[in-house]
């Protein structure tokens, strides 16, 4: 064997090495960017359902009228970031939030005299009548 017939070799195996590692980094590239985009998509709809169940409770407290309130348990994290929730009066929705995960989750509710106002995720809202108001606070 001459030196020639040895560095044929060399060569071929290090382009076939080249050529695994290439497939395996653009496999692996394109995993990582569709479980990017499974859990956005998953925390958007957790972030859909806890806008829901909030806009569920309004809707009973409304119709109920003053004398009835309800707590509901919201999770503290949605898709491990923190959120918020608020209320726009010009659609009538509940507008569940966080720019860096999921970004914006609307959900409508029937009555237009709402306050939303919480503080602290980690303890249940508190849903109830308060000067011809619905009113939603930490409890």
């Amino acid at each position: 064997m001459g030196l020639r017939e040895q560095g044929f070799f060399s060569v071929d195996a290090v382009f076939a090495v080249t050529l695994v590692i290439m497939i395996t980094a653009l496999f692996t590239n394109a995993y990582m960017g569709r479980e990017q985009a499974a859990k956005s998509l998953g925390a958007g709809l957790e972030a859909r359902a806890v806008g829901e169940k909030l806009a569920a409770s309004i809707n009973t407290v409304y119709a109920n009228g003053p004398k009835f309130e309800l707590r509901v348990d919201l999770p503290p994290r949605i898709g491990g970031y923190g959120y918020s929730i608020s209320f726009d009066n010009s659609t009538r929705s509940i507008v569940v939030e966080n720019q860096q995960s999921f970004g914006t989750a609307r959900v409508a509710v029937a009555c237009k005299n709402l306050v939303v106002q919480i503080d602290d995720l980690s303890k249940p809202a508190r849903v109830y009548w308060s000067d011809n108001n619905v009113m939603v606070v930490s409890a």
